[in-house]
């Protein structure tokens, strides 16, 4: 090639090349990180424990952060760590937590899209609880530290058995000896972990007796780069707070209005529903309304 031939491709290449090479370094400036914070012991079918990051959480969150152009992070160290990155701003989000008037302190919670359905857990021939006034006399299983436990058997008579790092399989096991009546968890965790297990037929499902189906909550930090917050002229004082009645709204240029709006839209959209019955194998709605 000639050199004139050169200096007239550079010519007209130069100034393309740059215009292309501004564009993916403006696109690479405008993408984020949204860092999803989790303890990590495994969570099945949520998340897989630590180094593994695959389960329905990654899944689900990872295509909210594509939605709004950003990359889904997730950082497993123990919770109480996990935690104080939330209050710190080091980490954005926890991806399941109940919420607390403490932790809103440092936190804003709103829904994630999953569904949830508390039911009680007992031998066969227990009878039907549909209630937790069912429950009068009863030795009632809770993990250590459980919320409202001390309110709960005050005020339906039942007889309270803690243990500290209550698993599942010990749970089941303390119900299948004979040391507790009832357990109380979520619908989907426990027929994940019983589904092969082979004594659970001399075991029974309560779907009527624990405040029937919810949605899931997700812990924003209020620290975070990514949120910002207003008044919420919604906001009623002589009302409990509640993730549903706070003082503060997300800021509608957050960029953790528009994660929550994509996870809105996944769950509109029947993406969400979808992705927990494929690792979980069952609806909570589907099941509560087959035992109707």
């Amino acid at each position: 090639m000639s050199s004139i031939a050169i200096l007239k491709l550079e010519k007209y290449c130069i100034p393309i090349l740059c215009c292309v090479l501004y564009v993916v370094s403006s696109e690479l400036a405008s993408a984020c990180d949204l860092k999803m914070g989790y303890r990590t012991t495994a969570r099945l079918p949520n998340i897989e424990a630590e180094p593994s990051n695959a389960g329905l959480y990654f899944d689900l969150y990872s295509q909210a952060a594509k939605m709004v152009s950003c990359n889904l992070v997730v950082i497993r160290m123990p919770k109480k760590r996990i935690l104080r990155g939330i209050q710190e701003g080091t980490i954005d989000f926890y991806p399941g937590l109940t919420y607390s008037d403490i932790r809103s302190d440092y936190i804003f919670f709103f829904e994630n899209g999953l569904p949830s359905l508390d039911v009680g857990l007992s031998r066969i021939e227990l009878g039907d609880i549909s209630s937790y006034y069912d429950l009068e006399n009863k030795v009632v299983l809770l993990a250590l530290g459980g919320p409202e436990l001390p309110t709960r058997a005050d005020k339906y008579g039942y007889i309270v058995r803690t243990s500290p790092e209550l698993s599942f399989e010990k749970a089941v096991n303390i119900i299948l000896e004979g040391k507790a009546d009832f357990y109380e968890d979520d619908i989907g965790t426990l027929s994940f972990y019983l589904k092969d297990r082979p004594r659970k037929t001399e075991l029974k499902y309560h779907f009527n007796c624990c405040g029937g189906p919810k949605v899931l909550t997700l812990g924003f930090s209020r620290s975070s780069t990514h949120y910002s917050e207003e008044l919420n002229s919604d906001y009623d004082p002589t009302m409990a707070q509640s993730p549903y009645n706070l003082p503060i709204r997300l800021a509608q240029n957050s960029k953790a209005k528009s994660f929550y709006q994509a996870l809105r839209k996944l769950k509109t959209e029947g993406f969400t529903d979808s992705l927990y019955e494929r690792y979980y194998g069952i609806h909570p709605i589907k099941v509560l309304k087959g035992n109707e």
